[in-house]
């Protein structure tokens, strides 16, 4: 199934109903982006997470830098990991 939606002048987007009852979408829903391996982008509704093991999952990190820093730093691991997590299975590649 393929949708078009178009850009507005306020560089909005509107999701046509039927992704958003497939999704389950209401007003006011956060949609993370991610990028893909063929320079394209996916989306899709934020989950709630546990920011607790999150920040422990980053400690290492805390070595006097600034939170900026360090942000820009988890950003780039997390969309890092998320692509090899999305990668098909390459039995050459080591894993």
């Amino acid at each position: 199934m393929n949708f078009t939606t178009t850009l507005t002048t306020k560089n909005q987007l509107t999701l046509p109903k039927p992704v958003r009852d497939t999704l389950g979408l209401k007003r006011g829903a956060k949609i993370d982006i991610y990028p893909t391996l063929d320079g394209g982008f996916i989306g899709r509704p934020r989950k709630k997470s546990d920011i607790l093991q999150f920040a422990g999952d980053l400690a290492h990190l805390d070595d006097g830098k600034s939170l900026k820093q360090i942000r820009e730093i988890a950003e780039k691991i997390a969309v890092e990991k998320w692509i090899e997590d999305k990668r098909p299975y390459d039995k050459n590649r080591s894993r």
